[in-house]
């Protein structure tokens, strides 16, 4: 009997060590793993957004809108395209933009 105790005390201690080996092996890997750093998504900047929109507008129209409504926080994502409401004279009119570039050029179409 006293044979069957410290064979079952061996085997625990061994299975223990085993544990304790794929612990640290397990934790070694995570740590030296390259890790990419979360970023937030590039948005437009709202001001330059409405400025662009607000030049664009008067130079149609010879004014600049008396309200404009655009999205907002929107997202840096080339070909991506929305579009800003204006109000310039007695008709409401649309801007179409779309995003040329990654560094959040614009292409502007006001055209009725």
């Amino acid at each position: 009997m006293a044979d069957q105790g410290n064979t079952a005390r061996k085997v625990v201690a061994g299975s223990a060590v085993v544990v304790a080996a794929c612990a640290v092996a397990v934790t070694v890997k995570v740590l030296a793993t390259d890790v990419v750093a979360l970023q937030p998504p590039r948005v437009l900047d709202q001001g330059a957004l409405e400025r662009q929109v607000t030049a664009e507008v008067q130079a149609l129209r010879g004014e600049p809108p008396r309200a404009l409504a655009c999205p907002t926080s929107v997202v840096v994502v080339v070909g991506a395209e929305f579009t800003c409401r204006y109000w310039a004279g007695a008709n409401p009119g649309d801007a179409k933009v779309r995003i040329v570039d990654e560094h959040g050029r614009l292409s502007i179409d006001t055209a009725d």
